[in-house]
């Protein structure tokens, strides 16, 4: 019986065995020696947090310079002002994205699993490697009720 394959990629290959990675070195986790899998968040680029800066001074100093705005230039040069540093934020943002990291445990050992910056790919491989858990959880409680079974059925012929 072949395994399930629930996610493959050119460097990365999710069933509900193993999760094997070929990128940036190979190496394969075995699942059942994976525990304590949890999304972790890379650091902001700090050219993003520069510009919230100066979008919030931006807009206290409109804020401060209000009663004494009298033409049309200086409401204009105003509502550019407000407007102008979250139109570039979101384009940081768009071209800064955050890193996103799935780390957990394999036999002991803090490991990352995958990384990506991309949020569908990251999205698709952490739904992956969660029905891979599930089937897994699944087989295991199959692999032990069919124990339970078997060991229930010597214990009553040998009663």
């Amino acid at each position: 019986m072949s395994a399930t394959v629930y996610y493959r990629s050119t460097d990365l290959m999710i069933t509900e065995e193993i999760l094997a990675l070929w990128s940036p070195e190979p190496r394969v986790f075995v699942l059942d020696e994976v525990q304590g899998v949890h999304v972790v968040r890379g650091s902001i680029h700090p050219a993003r947090i520069v510009l919230m800066v100066i979008g919030v001074l931006a807009v206290f100093g409109v804020l401060v310079a209000w009663p004494v705005i009298d033409s049309a230039g200086e409401y204009l040069f105003a509502f550019a002002a407000i407007v102008a540093p979250p139109m570039v934020g979101s384009t940081s943002r768009a071209l800064t994205p955050r890193t996103l990291h799935l780390v957990g445990h394999h036999q002991g050992v803090r490991v990352t699993l995958f990384t990506s910056s991309d949020m569908l790919t990251f999205g698709q491989v952490k739904r992956a490697l969660m029905r891979a858990f599930e089937a897994r959880s699944r087989s295991q409680d199959r692999r032990d009720l069919a124990g339970y079974d078997e060991a229930y059925h010597l214990l009553n012929r040998v009663l």
